[in-house]
Formats: structure tokens, C-alpha cells, sequence
């Protein structure tokens, strides 16, 4: 009789069980090495409006309790502060919270460890721009803009005097200086990255049509109604505020089509999963069998005699993809709960709003000339006198409160949100969609080299079918950079983010010179674990898209260790345009 264990590989699992074993030791080595013990940085407005006796006025405090002003009562955000520091259970329970009808979302996430990859708290950030900063009013206004352009399609931007008004606006009020490249129907709204300004405005990742197995996936949207917004009414939006009433899910839905708008596009980011943008991409890239990176033995020539599939074939590679996304939004999670609790930008517009009211100050027929106003708004307190925004928003609000039976008839300087429930209760730095996409698409950049991206197509007609694209070439990494835009800005344009939540503040290279740029960083690879970034700009890592980056370039060193197969070098461009290697 056959002894079946002759079979077996190695015979020795004694052996094997200390390979297991070393090699979960060498991942335990570098994520030890990698993670920073300094306290994370923080912008200081906590405790700058704490000893202007307005504790939680530049912080975040959704679903907590709130006076008739919509201002957070100081014992409700000390509790919250105070759970944070002990990061236990009980604690949160403890946590004073304001309706009851919006509760806080998973804190105790923040606190959470992982196998694959740095420590989240490990990892480090620069502080968000502070509430009184210039770049936080501009991005501001920013937000405004995308509120009211909405409804313009995207194809349409060139011909738009509400884009043309936007740009202008923005470009007067140093926008360039604060993100980095001029606003204009080509560069407006979109991200800062290699690729973002070429071709459509949408990344093929979330255009083009694929299979999922055997099941056809046509990327058809659920759109909103148009012209529809939320919150533009003061006494909506403090019960919103407080938790006294939920309307999530009430979203009045016309039908579905190709995403063509920002309003299409805030559904998106509305409703998705966090691996769903990463898993679209990696599989639409495997339908178009697009080619792989080097590094693959399968690929390289290095295997001949098998084929990859559990390891570095499709159902590897779609899955870590996935799980980047997954883990990121640990890192997110720990920078917004216990480092930066920035304040959302609803919640910025309500405290302007509150001056226009007279209900901060001492001038409703000037507010923004108040001295109150310059306190607290400080160097952002120019731009809200030099900005032709709020008169625009005042009119929109007006219509929207008049056409939907809504108080404030005479209009507000409160942000219009496209959800009926307005922003997440949770902080808002960073964002975890800008943490999650960067993570997947940076795993999907390892996987794949950066070749022409082929069939590229976009909306055509009424957006119920998808025509050929016809202009400049759109690479694969270049889609992908977009991807990570998209699904950063789509949140922007919803009314739920800072554009320094996701994008790198003023810390990329601008439009007009990534072609140099890239040239001279050609050089300066470096490996990934010790690399550092060579950028123009202002020099602030802010924003989730960093994050998530960073994240998943210790998760493929990770995984890496894992194959049996001998992986070549990981190589790539970051979304700094840096070579990363791996």
C-alpha cells in the first residue's frame, strides 16, 4: 500500500511551520520599523475655539446635542472627546448624544488593528488646513460652486456661463495659489493628478461596461432629480444636525443613466461599497486583458509550464484590490476620530450663515465686515468679502426653499447638499472614500503596467448608451489617477468634503508642469518603504489620497513576501508622479 504522505510537499511541516512563522515575523519587523510614535500633528483649532469659549465651533459634532443655534453644548462634545481618549466600548455608550436619531459612525473602528499592512496609527498626515486658514474659505467656495453646477453635464463645461463664473470667481480669489493650477472648463472640478485633465471627465473605470463572471454589468447610475437639493433651510438642517430626524433614504430617484453629472455622480459615491471602485477597475482591466506588470513571473516569461490564477491570476488580483479598500478605511478612521474631528463643510456654511442672521455679531447689514467675523474666520475672512459666491447661493437657496415648501424663503448661506441627510456623522479628514480609492487603485497600479487604455468610450444621447471616445490617448495609470479624483470629488461636489480632504493641498505638481516634472523625477526612485516625495508646491501631505496610498505600498510589500512564485520589482508612478518601487 502507497504511504500518502510520500506525497506530500516537503514532507518535513515542522519546516514549514517555521517558514509560516518567520515570514509573519519579517511583516511584524517592518510594520514596527514603520510606525511613528511622535503624536500626530493636529491644525490646533480644537483648542484655539476651546479658549475662545466656542468649544467644538471648528470641529466635528453631528448626531451630538446642540443648542437653538445649531452650536454643539460643550458637555455633549466633552463627552464625545472623552470617549475618544479612552477608545473603549463603555465609553462610547457613554457618549451624549443629541436626537438619537443619527448615531456616530464606528469609532471603535478607529481603534481596530490589521494583519496586512502598517499600524494605522502608525501612520502620519499633515494637520488639515485650519478653519480660520485662506485655503480652507477658498475650498470653500469651492464647495459652493460645485452645489450650484450640479446639473451641468460634464461635456458641456466649455459652453457653460455658470463654469465660466466659477473659474473666474476662483481664480480671483488665489485658487492656483492654494491647490496648486487655474481653474478653468478644462481643469475645474477635477483632480490634480497625471491623466485627470486628459480625455472625459469620468474615468473609464466607472463608464465602461463589463462582465462580473458570467453576469454582463452595465455601469447605468440611479440618478436624482434634478434641480433638487437638501438642507437649504435653517430649521431642516439644525434637526438634521442634532439627530432629531433621519431622512436617509428619501432621495427622489428619476431613472438611471451613465453618470454625465456631478448630481449622477454624488449618488454614486452615495451608495458604494469601499471595494467596489477598486474591483470595478481590476476586473474591467482583466476584460480588456490589458497588460500586466513585469513583476509577475506569468507575465515575464519567468513560468512556462503553468498559469497564474489563485496567486497573482484574477481572483488575487481583484481581491487585494478590494481589501486595500477595506483596510484603508482603518487609517481614515483613526486620523478622523482621534487626531484632526475636522468639521464638515455644511457645518462651516451654518456658521456663516449664523453671522447673516445676526445671531454671531453685532452687524446683520455687514456681517462679513463684523469684528466678531474676522476673529473667528480670520485670513478667510477676505475671501468671504471678496467672493461673488454667496450672493449666488443666497438666490439658489431662496428658490429651492420657495419651490419645496421650505422656511428661510428669502434664501440662506447654507451649503446645499445633494443627500437628504447631508454629511456622515463622522469627522471629516480625512475622507474615507479619498483613503479607500487611493489604496485600491495604488494595489491595481502594482498589478497592471501603465499602457494604452483601449476602447475608451463615454456617454452619448440621452446617457443610456456609450459611443467610442475619439480624442488624445488615455492611459491605464491615467484612468486610474482619475478613478482616484472621481470618487474623491464626487464627494466634494455632494456637498460632503474638502477638496484638502482628499487631494494633496498644494503639494503636486500643476497641470502645465507634469510633463517636466516627471522627467526629473524619472531619476529618483527609491524604494518603496523608504521613499520620499519630491514635490513643488507648498509641501503639505494633506488629504486621504496620500493615506491610502502609503497603505497599500505596505500592504503589497506584505503580500509580496506571501508568493512562492519569484515576483519581480512592483514599479510605478505615485500620484505625486514619484517612481515607487517595491
Amino acid at each position: 500500500m502507497i504511504n500518502e504522505r510520500q506525497n506530500l510537499p516537503g514532507k518535513d511541516f515542522e519546516q514549514r511551520r517555521e517558514e509560516a512563522v518567520g515570514t509573519r515575523k519579517l511583516t511584524i519587523e517592518d510594520a514596527f520599523k514603520d510606525f511613528i510614535t511622535s503624536p500626530p500633528p493636529t491644525n490646533g483649532d480644537e483648542e484655539r475655539f476651546n479658549n475662545l469659549g466656542f468649544p467644538g465651533f471648528a470641529s466635528f459634532s453631528k448626531a451630538l446635542a446642540h443648542n437653538a443655534s445649531g452650536l454643539v453644548e460643550k458637555s455633549s462634545f466633552e463627552s464625545l472627546v472623552a470617549a475618544i481618549q479612552k477608545g473603549t466600548q463603555p465609553a462610547f455608550e457613554n457618549v451624549r448624544l443629541g436626537g438619537g436619531k443619527r448615531l456616530l459612525v464606528n469609532p471603535l473602528n478607529a481603534y481596530s488593528f490589521q494583519l496586512i499592512g502598517n499600524d494605522s496609527h502608525g501612520a502620519r498626515i499633515a494637520p488639515a488646513p485650519k478653519f480660520t486658514s485662506r485655503n480652507t474659505a477658498v475650498d470653500m467656495v469651492e464647495r459652493y460652486w460645485m452645489a450650484l453646477s450640479r446639473d451641468v453635464k460634464f461635456d458641456q463645461y466649455a459652453s457653460s456661463q455658470l463654469i465660466a463664473d466659477a473659474c473666474e470667481d476662483l481664480n480671483n480669489l488665489g485658487f492656483e495659489q492654494e491647490f496648486g493650477f487655474k481653474c478653468s472648463p478644462d481643469t475645474i472640478f477635477r483632480g490634480p493628478y497625471e491623466g485627470c485633465d486628459v480625455g472625459p471627465y469620468v474615468s473609464q473605470f466607472l463608464l465602461q461596461d463589463f462582465r462580473f463572471g458570467n453576469q454582463p454589468i452595465r455601469q447605468l447610475q440611479r440618478y436624482p432629480r434634478e434641480g433638487l437639493d437638501y438642507l437649504t433651510d435653517f430649521e431642516t438642517w439644525k434637526q438634521v444636525n442634532n439627530g432629531d430626524i433621519n431622512p436617509s433614504g428619501s432621495d427622489i430617484i428619476d431613472g438611471t443613466r451613465y453618470i454625465t453629472t456631478l448630481r449622477d455622480a454624488g449618488q454614486w459615491v452615495h451608495l458604494d461599497f469601499p471595494h467596489q471602485s477598486g474591483l470595478w477597475a481590476t476586473i474591467i482591466l482583466l476584460g480588456l486583458k490589458a497588460e500586466q506588470s513585469k513583476a509577475n513571473p506569468y507575465v515575464n516569461g519567468n513560468i512556462k509550464t503553468s498559469e497564474a490564477f489563485g496567486s497573482l491570476g484574477s481572483p488575487d488580483i481583484t481581491i487585494q484590490s478590494g481589501l486595500a479598500g477595506v483596510y484603508a478605511l482603518k487609517h481614515a478612521w483613526f486620523q478622523k476620530w482621534c487626531v484632526h474631528r475636522r468639521i464638515r463643510p455644511e457645518a462651516y456654511a451654518q456658521r456663516l450663515e449664523l453671522f447673516r442672521r445676526g445671531e454671531l455679531g453685532n452687524s446683520i447689514n455687514s456681517p462679513l465686515d463684523d469684528e466678531k467675523f474676522n476673529d473667528l474666520f480670520g485670513e478667510g475672512a477676505k475671501v468671504w468679502r471678496n467672493t461673488k459666491v454667496l450672493a449666488r447661493i443666497l438666490e439658489h437657496n431662496k428658490q429651492q426653499n420657495q419651490a419645496n415648501n421650505r422656511l428661510d424663503r428669502d434664501g440662506t448661506w447654507l451649503l446645499p447638499t445633494a443627500f437628504p441627510e447631508g454629511s456622515p456623522a463622522h469627522p471629516s479628514y480625512p475622507g474615507g472614500h479619498s483613503v479607500f480609492v487611493a489604496a485600491a487603485a495604488t494595489i491595481a497600479k502594482a498589478f497592471f503596467a501603465d499602457s494604452k487604455l483601449l476602447n475608451p468610450k463615454v456617454p452619448v444621447g440621452d446617457a443610456q448608451q456609450l459611443g467610442n471616445f475619439n480624442g488624445p490617448t488615455l492611459t491605464v495609470h491615467g484612468e486610474l489617477n482619475k478613478l482616484i479624483a472621481n470618487i474623491t470629488l464626487f464627494r466634494d461636489g455632494a456637498g460632503m468634503h474638502w477638496r484638502s480632504d482628499g487631494t494633496a493641498s498644494g503639494s503636486h505638481a500643476r497641470f502645465d508642469e507634469r510633463p517636466r516634472a516627471a522627467e526629473r523625477r524619472k531619476t529618483k526612485a527609491l524604494a518603496a518603504c523608504t521613499h520620499e516625495f519630491d514635490r513643488p508646491g507648498t509641501g503639505l501631505e494633506t488629504g486621504g489620497n496620500l493615506l491610502g496610498e502609503k497603505l497599500a505600498i505596505s500592504m503589497l510589500r506584505d503580500i509580496k513576501r506571501t508568493y512562492r512564485e519569484e515576483v519581480g520589482t512592483f514599479e510605478f508612478r505615485g500620484i505625486s508622479g514619484d517612481w515607487i518601487r517595491i
